[in-house]
C-alpha cells in the first residue's frame, strides 16, 4: 500500500495481472490509500495465453516503451518485453517482505537522474 502511494508521485502506477478482474478488484480493494494511486488496470483478459503463462504485452497500455517498466514476479509474464523488466520475488503473505522497498531506490533513482531517455538501457547496466 505504501509502495504504491510513494511510486505514485513519481511515476504512473497501472495494475496489470494475470488475475480475473473480480479477483484483482476485491485484492486491490484491500489497499484503500493506494487506491488513488492506482492510474488504470488491466486483467487477465488483456494478457495473451501462451504455454500456461499470461503473457503480458506492454504495447496494450498505448504507453512508450522507452519510458515503460514492468515489475512482476513471473519473468515469463514479460518475456515479449524482457528489457522493460524487473523480476521480483514472489510474496508468500510474509508481514517482513521488503522486496518493494528495496525496489524502490532503483525506481527513484531513475527519475531523479533525469536523464534517462530509454529505461531499457538504464535497467541494462
Amino acid at each position: 500500500d505504501s509502495f504504491l502511494t510513494l511510486m505514485a508521485q513519481y511515476f504512473e502506477v497501472v495494475i496489470f495481472t494475470a488475475g480475473t478482474a473480480d479477483y484483482a478488484d476485491w485484492a486491490l480493494g484491500f489497499l484503500e490509500s493506494s487506491a488513488k494511486a492506482i492510474s488504470h488496470r488491466l486483467y487477465r483478459r488483456h494478457t495473451i495465453p501462451m504455454k500456461g503463462n499470461y503473457l503480458k504485452d506492454l504495447s496494450r497500455l498505448g504507453r512508450s516503451l522507452r519510458k515503460t517498466i514492468i515489475v512482476d514476479n513471473l519473468a515469463e509474464n514479460f518475456s515479449l518485453h524482457p528489457e522493460n523488466g524487473i523480476a521480483i520475488k514472489t510474496w508468500q503473505s510474509d508481514a517482513k517482505d521488503t522486496a518493494l522497498f528495496q525496489l524502490a531506490p532503483l525506481l527513484l533513482k531513475i527519475c531523479e537522474s533525469g536523464g534517462v531517455d530509454d529505461v531499457r538501457q538504464y535497467l541494462q547496466t
